[in-house]
């Protein structure tokens, strides 16, 4: 596993991003500063209990040695405020947080893998660590999961030989898009206090985005201006089809969708800026 001191953004996306993982040693604090302490997460589980929250998902484990938050950043400011700084320091249309609270040595949610990058920052306690490479997983199980296909599980499924790695409080983690990967709570060390209380991590994400979900919806709406996309079609058998007449309208229309989404990206990453 490579290891980092300091957080090289341009050397990041050159280097890393979307290839392999990396670990930067005490950096936390560049993407959440003050770290969450455990008044703050017990003051949130004690409000978890009460209400349901909006916008974000919570699952706990019946033992309760597991509690994840989906969409974190919708309960917790500090979260929501993070969130918007990253974006901007890394060029991202979005980015979302989610929470994991463990208290139990081994305790995790299993082994499995996203359709986001993912940058796993240490709060509190220690997480032992096994991760893949994006190619570990097959392009099917890539496809299914970009299109959220019906009943799909993202379960990963390691190399023989994974990298491992151990976070402590102030690591942080990136895990690329489609490579498995397993967090469990530390143990080594618990005997001294280390992890004693449990562990505590935050996953802020840059969700990938697949040409279907960002040009699709606008293609289909530039597509119904064109006569020969819109007018009745003669029935099979009954009148000539003229397929070139389609495909040639079809090219104009993606041609001013491909234009315009870049111009959108273009000047959102300007208003970042």
């Amino acid at each position: 596993m490579t290891e980092r001191a300091v957080l090289d953004i341009g050397e990041f996306y050159e280097t890393f991003w979307r290839r392999r993982p990396v670990v930067w040693r005490g950096c936390g604090s560049e993407f959440l500063s003050p770290a969450l302490d455990w008044d703050r997460i017990e003051a949130l589980e004690a409000r978890l209990a009460r209400e349901e929250p909006a916008g974000a998902e919570v699952r706990r484990r019946e033992d309760g040695q597991v509690l994840f938050v989906n969409q974190a950043q919708h309960v917790l400011p500090a979260l929501d405020a993070a969130c918007a700084v990253l974006a901007g320091r890394f060029g991202w249309r979005e980015c979302t947080a989610d929470l994991s609270v463990t208290r139990g040595g081994g305790a995790g949610i299993g082994c499995h893998f996203d359709h986001s990058d993912n940058f796993v920052v240490q709060q509190q306690g220690a997480k032992d660590w096994l991760v893949g490479l994006p190619e570990h997983t097959s392009p099917d199980r890539r496809r299914k999961r970009m299109l959220d296909v019906k009943g799909f599980v993202p379960s990963g499924r390691l190399p023989e030989e994974p990298f491992r790695v151990r976070l402590e409080p102030g690591d942080v983690l990136y895990l690329p898009v489609f490579a498995p990967h397993e967090g469990v709570e530390g143990t080594a060390g618990a005997e001294e206090g280390a992890s004693a209380a449990g562990s505590v991590s935050v996953s802020f994400s840059c969700n990938a985005e697949s040409a279907l979900i960002r040009y699709l919806r606008p293609l289909l709406r530039r597509l119904s201006e064109e006569r020969a996309w819109w007018e009745p079609l003669p029935p099979a058998g009954v009148g000539p089809q003229d397929p070139q007449r389609l495909e040639e309208a079809l090219v104009r229309a993606l041609r001013d969708v491909t234009a315009d989404v870049a111009a959108d990206v273009a000047a959102d990453g300007r208003g970042r800026a």
